[in-house]
């Protein structure tokens, strides 16, 4: 090893190398240049936004804006590092208002590709605009150019001078796929910019620009999806939550259709997606996430969006309280609504017409030409008289899914055990903690050990057994453990509860959080707790499951929550103490559930989100058995 390789020389890096580095972080793919000129172009105040782009993005992306566009002596100077109109000092840091304001976007672009800049200022008084030409952040060209409304901005053979990043480019598919995924997020979080994207000279989407979320929800995930959205909308000192979020019988398999909006950015955080998974409580099955749209309004000075470097991750004081906040909005906002299942509605989905249709035709929607509109006093989309319609393709229908189960049948074959019709009294002196849009039907029958089936003037209902009785004791155990008091039961041996070092110092530490659900825990020995008293409410088999289990949810590696803790330890008694599958029982005990389900709070599905009981309304029977069907102009004959 020679000498000068001992001791390397600190220098100061060239612009062109610096700005090479800072693309490395800002500039990860074709979607991260379309983010950050969609950014700009927003920022400008533009109303109309097209994005044209070829070979999904990697030969060339064209960004078009109406926006207030940029003055001919300050174009060149935005390819400079650290150049920006958004902030003048330090203290701007901490108001910032703007999606973009580090100056980085721009210079990071033009160093790894050829960059075509035409913009002018309408109101300057300057007769004509500025056409500026770069190639790898050196700029060739800085002339006059006709005057336009707006800048046009072209990134043409992007990474073309590092070919190394063009390894880790995924499909043209994926990367489109991407660009989309930005665009979509950006016409959620300003559903008042008209945003048209064209890929290899085909319109891929086109969003109206009306200022209606809901709306723009439409264009994103289909008309049928914004139908079974509901408003959220929630206040205090520091925040203002609205948006729009889906259903319980609406959910996806992950949590890729949330949408968290800070004033007006799209943000990734996952305290805020877990509390709106918190705010839909057992209404959601394990494993499933609604569609959501959160649109938090906020003082700047509250967040700190300059701790990443494509901004998407954003620090914000007061956290705690904007998530008890968004969850409480969720609550209040599902209380009212009737969450049973419409069982045809999920089995048919992917049925064919009744009439045929051209076999290449494409689901038609006016979204397109901007003739679908939403009415706030209707709450329901509408389209003009004169609207025309532009094809799009069928796959906005597949977006749909549903969280409803089919259960698998026993292989044998098993009678269905009929019992005597009663009717039963879904208690009309019930409390006023009962809910009013529970329907009163009439017990008929057990199916299978595992369906009581029920009907009613509405139509027929299946209510699963084991999910019934499931939502009976959960919603009973979690009232008793949240019913903290002295009322403890002296144990005749105590339990020892052996964990090791660490995590029993971290129960030492939170151990009043136990106390708080009843359980007193001390030390005994190097390596134990021990536990000389229960609570009333642990019944003698469970006590030592149960600590233990009380103890693995407080050292989980979330953030600990009593309510949370109560939650899961009264889901998991109420499942294992609960009526099972193929288990037949009478009818008087059938009715009996039934009258309890009814007194619930939720009695619509079990503490795990799977239906409780799903329903066949008049109207979907007799579709079913041909009494009435589809005319040829769309309405219905009944037939006798």
């Amino acid at each position: 090893m020679t000498k000068q390789e001992k001791h390397q020389k600190i220098i100061e890096l060239d612009d062109n190398l610096a700005n090479k580095i800072a693309a490395g972080e800002v500039i990860e793919r074709p979607a991260s240049v379309v983010k950050e000129l969609l950014e700009n172009a927003i920022d400008a105040k533009s109303t109309q936004i097209t994005v044209k782009i070829e070979e999904s993005g990697l030969k060339s992306i064209e960004i078009i804006d109406n926006g207030e566009g940029i003055a001919h002596d300050e174009v060149a100077l935005a390819l400079k590092r650290h150049a920006t109109s958004k902030i003048k000092d330090v203290d701007d840091l901490f108001r910032i208002r703007t999606l973009g304001f580090r100056g980085e976007a721009l210079p990071s672009i033009a160093s790894v590709s050829e960059l075509t800049i035409n913009t002018s200022v309408a109101d300057n008084g300057d007769e004509s605009g500025t056409l500026l030409v770069a190639k790898g952040g050196e700029i060739i060209q800085n002339s006059p150019a006709p005057k336009r409304i707006g800048t046009r901005i072209k990134v043409e053979n992007l990474f073309y001078n590092t070919p190394a990043r063009l390894k880790y480019i995924k499909s043209l598919q994926a990367e489109l796929g991407h660009i989309t995924d930005i665009i979509n997020r950006l016409s959620l979080a300003h559903p008042e910019v008209a945003f048209t994207l064209i890929n290899d000279g085909r319109e891929m989407m086109k969003t109206a620009g009306t200022g209606e979320l809901k709306q723009a929800l439409a264009g994103v995930y289909g008309i049928s999806t914004a139908k079974k959205m509901i408003a959220i909308s929630a206040q205090d000192l520091d925040f203002d939550v609205t948006g729009y979020v889906s259903l319980p019988e609406l959910t996806r398999a992950n949590r890729n259709y949330i949408t968290v909006l800070l004033n007006g950015r799209y943000i990734k955080n996952f305290l805020i997606n877990r509390a709106i998974v918190d705010g839909y409580g057992s209404k959601l099955m394990v494993g499933r996430f609604p569609i959501a749209v959160i649109d938090i309004k906020i003082d700047p000075f509250l967040a700190d969006v300059n701790v990443h470097p494509t901004k998407q991750e954003v620090r914000i004081s007061k956290e705690r309280e904007l998530m008890v906040l968004i969850s409480k909005a969720i609550s209040q906002a599902l209380q009212p609504q009737t969450l049973i299942p419409d069982a045809l509605e999920n089995l048919t989905k992917q049925t064919k017409p009744v009439f045929p249709t051209p076999k290449h035709e494409q689901t038609q929607l006016p979204l397109q030409n901007k003739t679908l509109y939403y009415d706030t006093d209707r709450q329901d989309f509408y389209v003009k008289e004169k609207a025309t319609f532009e094809k799009v393709p069928e796959t906005l229908s597949e977006l749909e899914t549903s969280t409803i189960v089919t259960a698998q049948s026993d292989p044998e074959p098993v009678q269905a055990e009929v019992l005597l019709t009663e009717t039963v009294a879904l208690a009309p002196e019930a409390d006023e903690k009962a809910n009013q849009t529970f329907p009163e039907f009439e017990f008929l029958s057990q199916m299978h050990g595992t369906y009581l089936l029920c009907q009613s003037p509405e139509g027929l209902y299946i209510v699963d057994q084991h999910a019934a009785q499931e939502r009976v004791k959960y919603e009973y155990y979690r009232d008793k453990i949240g019913q903290v008091n002295y009322d403890q039961q002296q144990l005749l041996a105590p339990i020892f509860i052996n964990l090791p070092q660490n995590d029993l110092l971290t129960v030492l530490e939170k151990k009043d959080l136990l106390a708080e659900a009843g359980v007193f825990l001390d030390a005994y020995g190097d390596n134990q707790l021990i536990l000389r008293e229960h609570p009333i409410w642990m019944q003698d088999d469970e006590i030592e499951s149960a600590t233990y289990e009380l103890i693995d949810l407080l050292l989980d590696g979330r953030e600990v929550s009593v309510k949370k803790y109560r939650e899961d330890l009264a889901i998991m008694i109420a499942c294992k103490s609960s009526i099972k599958a193929n288990m037949y029982i009478d009818a008087a005990s059938a009715r009996d559930l039934l009258q309890q389900l009814s007194q619930c709070e939720n009695p619509y599905n079990c503490p795990h989100g799977r239906p409780a009981l799903v329903a066949f309304s008049n109207t979907d029977l007799e579709k079913m058995f041909r009494r009435i069907q589809q005319t040829h102009k769309g309405g219905w004959n009944t037939q006798f």
